[in-house]
């Protein structure tokens, strides 16, 4: 069970997708932010008040980059986002 998908499963759906069932894959936009900001000024940004009239989803993220992986629960936002996603670019980077 190679990246936690069962390859039963994967064969069954690339199946399904070649018989027409799914729909074709389409685009989504994308920005990218070319904003500098590392792990040390994140942890300085100012907390999110959870007094928010929306509620809280909490969900979990999951990423690997080469050897390097990292699991984000609860709901981060999109600061701490950034400099993950930064930090493990610049280690994959590296392993090459």
């Amino acid at each position: 069970m190679e990246h936690g998908l069962n390859t039963n499963l994967l064969f069954k759906w690339r199946r399904a997708y070649q018989a027409g069932q799914y729909e074709p894959p389409t685009l989504l936009p994308v920005e990218v932010v070319h904003e500098e900001r590392t792990i040390e000024n994140a942890a300085v940004l100012p907390a999110q008040s959870q007094s928010k009239a929306h509620p809280v989803v909490a969900g979990v993220i999951g990423v690997s980059v080469g050897v390097a992986r990292v699991r984000i629960e609860g709901t981060p936002d999109a600061a701490t986002l950034r400099v993950v996603l930064r930090t493990l670019r610049a280690a994959a980077e590296a392993e090459t």
